[in-house]
């Protein structure tokens, strides 16, 4: 048999089973641990030849200790906010594994500083962890933190967002492009919609990190698309200054009353549910993103209409799940680019299922 390299990634598994011996006798020729006979020798070497096999350093480290550590470079997070939500998927995924006691490390950077991701970018490459989980937030920062790990030969994963172009072994994200057009839709299906607000929060500013920048786009392509008149209206909003919030929402709206149609590209519909609550309107249409447990409170109050989520703890459960198997197999996902499922929430049929971590 000759194996097809683009198709399949030789494993220890293959070599064994050609070789008609155990895998713990081909791990004892490739890391000469004696106690083979020389023909049994002569026979792996000949199949890990045939097959193109390479070995998995980080596999047969594994293999004796019995124990791995995946480190996860996220940014910092309070309770009930994404990232919060995300990392309990991390260390659900991490218990799923049984043969081995996977740790996770996580490693919190500040999202609105790119020097405090390269710093703690450097910490994790110091650590040599057998894994890296990460996402998106500064692109030219992730660019030079993959280059890093590349050249460390610490195998790596993308969560919730990627850079098609890098080296990086699975990715389980939604296409956020796909759900901006999404939410797009939702907010104007059926409607002569001729003003849009859409808020962001003030870090966006920072071009540096604009993490929903391709989600953003999405939905603003589908409106110049099939609205052109459509204006759409850009305010900023703090993320923890609800007074200043309220006061932004305010003004604005009594500057534009025309404007009824609202969204907001990233998770924190939430943090304009007082200002909706206060101010009722039974023209209003909101749409947001992602099944935060204060997000869904604000759908099942009726002052958001709809959102478009994927459930995230299962997209970190299958990114660590799938990293930590390549990490110990030395074989490559079947699937290197996988789409998380997205749905659409309304307060009908929230009811079961907000995640309660």
């Amino acid at each position: 048999m000759t194996a097809d390299k683009t198709d399949h990634i030789p494993t220890i598994y293959d070599v064994a089973r050609e070789a008609g011996v155990a895998r713990a006798t081909v791990d004892r020729v490739i890391y000469k641990r004696g106690g083979v006979a020389e023909s049994t020798i002569r026979r792996v070497n000949e199949v890990i030849e045939r097959l193109g096999y390479t070995a998995n350093p980080n596999a047969s480290r594994l293999a004796s200790k019995k124990n791995l550590t995946i480190a996860c470079l996220i940014p910092q997070f309070e309770e009930g906010e994404y990232w919060s939500v995300a990392y309990k998927g991390f260390v659900d995924g991490a218990r799923s594994i049984k043969t081995y006691d996977v740790r996770t490390d996580i490693h919190l950077f500040d999202p609105d500083n790119i020097e405090s991701f390269r710093a703690k970018g450097r910490e994790i490459i110091d650590s040599k962890p057998a894994g890296v989980i990460t996402n998106v937030v500064f692109a030219d920062a992730v660019r030079e933190f993959a280059a890093e790990l590349d050249e460390a030969g610490i195998p790596y994963a993308f969560v919730d967002q990627k850079i098609s172009d890098l080296n990086y072994t699975v990715y389980f994200g939604a296409d956020p492009s796909e759900a901006g057009v999404l939410g797009a839709f939702l907010l104007t299906h059926r409607m002569d919609v001729k003003d849009i607000a859409m808020i962001r929060i003030i870090r966006d500013a920072n071009q540096m990190a604009d993490p929903n920048r391709v989600r953003r786009n999405g939905f603003i392509d589908y409106i110049k698309e099939n609205y052109p008149g459509c204006r759409i209206h850009t305010l900023f909003i703090p993320p923890h200054n609800p007074p200043q919030t309220y006061k932004t929402l305010q003004t604005f709206f009594s500057e534009h009353p025309e404007v009824k149609h609202i969204t907001m590209a990233n998770s924190r519909i939430h943090l304009i549910a007082d200002y909706l609550r206060r101010n009722p309107d039974p023209e209003r249409h909101v749409v947001g993103f992602d099944d935060l447990e204060k997000n869904i409170e604000a759908l099942n109050e009726g002052l958001v209409e709809y959102l478009v989520t994927r459930h995230i703890p299962m997209q970190s459960y299958y990114t660590i799940s799938h990293l930590v198997n390549a990490v110990i197999s030395g074989r490559a996902p079947k699937k290197k680019d996988n789409l998380m499922h997205m749905d659409i929430l309304h307060r009908l049929n929230s009811k079961h299922y907000a995640f309660k971590g």
